[in-house]
């Protein structure tokens, strides 16, 4: 039988044929082709699979081509190649923080801050009186407080009067989730006893229904929204500066937890600029949870489009949403199951405020999970950890299984029925375990108002991680330090320093559990593991020279731990003087 071929397919053929053999031509070329860098006699922590340790590691421009021995690698050092002698130096992936809010809070870096210490009315005044005197600033400039301690504080309008009555004055509290305003910023802000709480916010007022100057939540923003805006070339400039200081500790990637257009426009004035110098992801702030879902949703996926920058540097692709606020007496605005206990330890008639309706709360995650959105929801009550659970498990049932790395952040109380949720429904713990230690927020805001069988559960690290649960890990800066080293600390000694009382030691993790937190789980939470986490061949070379082995030392001296340099896509971005 004769076999006849077209001549159109023949041609297909011999193209196959060529691209075959080019290929392998080229590939034959590129085993030759020397590293640009080299970085040999070190101590490289792949963060593989196995979490393999090599000593070497070479990089062609931005991306991995090798890890290995020293033998290996030295194999690709050409003429050209800038080889690195690490002197048996510790070497991780670069720290992605996968809660943080860089381009909201760079601003602060600016204002009169309190260093999130334990003051009392006089102290207060006494402290933004020196700063006053050491920046006064413009007779009709607003004037801003930052990191001011909210555990116990009551603060009435007159002691904020006190304080300046001139010009409006705004002090925000460390938690992000408590402010105070004089007379003359509500005022601007036409804050008076007529005015309704904002949804998913809390305005305080006394007896005659007559704001006290205490905001919560999203009643904050009623005021601040007031303010006179900074220009955009200033706070690109802070943010500039914040990242430098991040990058100084090991920070590659972030997900900035809560971003609006005109944070995304810093961004991307940045990035137009080539100043980026960071991955960022944004997850995009849903307001008004009151809204239908379709509406918001809708909303977010044009957000997405809008802002799909670069799907390396710059992108958009999460939405945010607050299922409550903040533990800690006297804000008390996490959803609990049961109710708060008063200081003698009796039952209260509050459970917290409810942000969204729970069908609503249902179909907005079931819409954003179908349109490809990461869901990223701050909840720190057990009864806002568990609707948002609830949501979850109903998107599941309405839209199967699927790949969006929906995530739970902060997580201070969780119902232990709920640990093994976590891992049925694919929903990352997105902890900040820096706050896992004894201080004044635990000793003097949380306790004695949750009870011991509650207080059991506070920031169940351990808990969630042996029910199956995947931890990333962030800051929540301007909330806490970004240091993540820092954060380890806390998180393996459940302590503030060596010698302090821990807490709930039971719960404490492991360092290696954290550095995954910190690195592979957290480029998971972000969707970008096929090209960071880890050192592998073919990933981008984010990577951190560390000045001492976090392995190798005592766990309380974590916060001791440098960084030496910092490459992100290939490129130094950081280095210690005098390395």
């Amino acid at each position: 039988m004769q076999i006849t071929v077209s001549s159109h397919a023949l041609r297909r053929q011999r193209l196959f044929l060529l691209v075959v053999f080019l290929l392998g031509m080229a590939r034959g070329a590129g085993a030759e082709v020397p590293a640009d860098v080299a970085l040999l006699h070190g101590r490289i922590h792949t963060q593989d699979a196995h979490r393999t340790v090599v000593e070497a590691m070479a990089l062609r421009g931005n991306t991995i081509v090798a890890v290995g021995t020293q033998r290996a690698i030295t194999a690709l050092v050409g003429p050209h190649t800038k080889t690195i002698d690490l002197q048996g130096r510790t070497v991780l992936p670069g720290i992605i923080d996968a809660h943080t809010h860089p381009a909201e809070s760079a601003p602060d870096l600016a204002k009169c801050s309190l260093g999130d210490k334990r003051l009392t009315p006089p102290q207060i005044k006494t402290r933004v009186g020196a700063c006053l005197k050491e920046n006064p600033g413009p007779p009709a400039q607003w004037f801003e407080v930052v990191q001011v301690n909210p555990t116990g504080l009551n603060l009435t309008r007159a002691d904020l009067d006190a304080i300046l009555s001139s010009r409006p004055l705004v002090l925000s509290g460390a938690d992000g989730h408590t402010a105070w305003a004089n007379s003359s910023a509500l005022a601007a802000a036409h804050v008076t006893a007529a005015t309704r709480d904002p949804a998913g916010g809390r305005i305080e007022r006394d007896a005659n229904g007559r704001p006290t100057g205490t905001l919560r939540d999203d009643a904050i923003e009623v005021v601040i929204g007031a303010r006179p805006p900074p220009t955009l070339d200033y706070e690109i400039a802070q943010l500039q500066k914040a990242f430098a200081a991040m990058r100084a500790t090991g920070i590659t990637s972030v997900q900035d937890a809560s971003v609006d257009e005109h944070l995304m426009q810093v961004y991307k004035r940045l990035y137009d600029a080539h100043n980026l110098n960071m991955r960022v992801r944004g997850c995009f702030h849903l307001v008004d949870l009151h809204r239908s879902a379709r509406q918001l949703i809708d909303e977010a996926v044009k957000f997405r489009d809008r802002w799909a920058v670069d799907p390396e540097f710059l992108r958009a692709d999460a939405i945010k949403i607050f299922a409550d606020g903040v533990i800690e007496y006297p804000s008390q605005t996490a959803a609990l199951l049961e109710p708060y206990l008063d200081a003698d330890g009796h039952p209260t008639g509050n459970r917290g405020p409810s942000y969204f309706e729970q069908n609503n709360l249902n179909r907005m995650v079931s819409a954003a999970d179908a349109a490809g959105l990461s869901v990223h929801v701050h909840a720190i009550g057990d009864r806002a950890v568990r609707a948002t659970l609830d949501a979850f498990a109903y998107s599941r049932r309405e839209n199967g299984p699927g790949d969006n790395r929906d995530q739970i952040a902060h997580l201070e109380l969780v119902n232990p029925a709920d640990f093994p949720r976590f891992k049925e429904l694919g929903v990352i713990a997105n902890f900040q375990l820096l706050w896992a230690e004894r201080d004044d927020y635990i000793d003097y805001g949380t306790l004695k108002y949750l009870g011991p069988g509650r207080s059991r559960y506070i920031y169940p690290a351990r808990s969630l991680r042996d029910a199956g649960a995947l931890i990333a890990g962030g800051s929540d800066w301007n909330v806490s330090s970004f240091d993540a080293f820092e954060a380890m600390e806390h998180a393996i000694t459940r302590a503030e320093a060596r010698g302090k009382p821990a807490l709930l030691p039971q719960e404490s993790i492991g360092l290696q559990d954290m550095i995954d937190a910190y690195t592979i789980n957290a480029a998971f939470a972000l969707k970008q593991e096929r090209t960071t986490g880890s050192l592998e061949s073919g990933k981008r070379g984010d990577f951190i020279v560390l000045d001492r082995d976090p392995f190798s030392i005592d766990p309380y001296d974590l916060h001791e731990v440098r960084v030496l340099s910092t490459y992100l896509d290939g490129r130094e971005v950081y280095a210690t003087r005098g390395r």
